[in-house]
């Protein structure tokens, strides 16, 4: 065996144990060839062999970052997208309201990361010049220059004239382009409802653009094929990583 090795004597033989790797909080690192369930090892059931061999594979880089309104709480819901400047969306995310925080998936290179079309350009743009305006900035310029931890400061401020606007809204309320249409005599039915077709909208919406199996800042995850399922999850960080690497 060539490379660093380590040995562990007198394992117990009936322990159901776990092989995995201890990398690096914003690192994705997943077995890519393993014969045996590797959350599920047990030594007296591999019979006559005497090594148990994985392959790992660095995914992706976990991008993070906290998204903040002057004199407000976060804005939750906020959609935020992450990309090139040939190819502004390649993935997404949205702001949660536990500190306004967000993640989103990258590797080392130069970034762009916007407000997303739809309510969240309607309502704000990033902290600069003429911000608060239709002029203002939507973009910031992101550099990953290594492998270690990323945390993005993201300031947004609501345009003059919709301080009072809210990002998440009625369905009733959002039309097929995900723009308001407040005062249009739309029904009161719950923030949720709103807040589903939003989320559809984002995920089904881009579809139509573009192809994420081609065009993935990490090809290894996003070169598989067939329907896409679309998994909603209330867990956060690396938590939600492995629920949703079902799809």
């Amino acid at each position: 065996m060539n490379g660093p090795t380590a040995w562990f004597s007198n394992m117990p033989l009936a322990k159901t144990l776990t092989m995995n790797l201890d990398v690096p909080e914003p690192w994705l690192v997943e077995p890519v060839v393993a014969i045996h369930d590797l959350d599920n090892i047990v030594l007296e059931n591999l019979g006559d062999e005497r090594t148990l061999g994985a392959v790992f594979e660095l995914e992706a880089l976990v991008l993070t970052g906290h998204c903040s309104e002057k004199n407000h709480e976060p804005p939750r819901g906020l959609q935020l997208l992450l990309g090139t400047k040939q190819r502004p969306h390649m993935v997404d995310t949205v702001v949660m309201a536990n500190l306004g925080y967000w993640q989103l998936k990258a590797s080392p290179g130069v970034w762009t990361l916007q407000l997303a079309p739809g309510r969240s350009a309607d309502l704000y743009t990033l902290e600069g010049t003429h911000e608060g305006t239709e002029e203002g900035p939507k973009m910031k310029r992101i550099v990953i220059e290594n492998l270690g931890v990323h945390l993005i400061h993201l300031n947004v401020v609501k345009k003059k004239g919709k301080e009072k606007e809210q990002i998440l809204i009625n369905a009733d309320e959002i039309d097929d382009d995900g723009h308001s249409q407040e005062g249009k005599g739309g029904k009161q039915k719950g923030w949720n409802k709103g807040f589903l077709k939003w989320a559809s909208g984002l995920i089904g919406g881009e579809e139509k653009q573009i192809d994420t199996n081609k065009h993935s800042p990490v090809q290894g995850l996003m070169g598989r094929h067939g329907e896409t399922i679309n998994i909603f999850s209330i867990a956060s960080g690396h938590l939600s990583k492995n629920g949703q690497f079902l799809s």
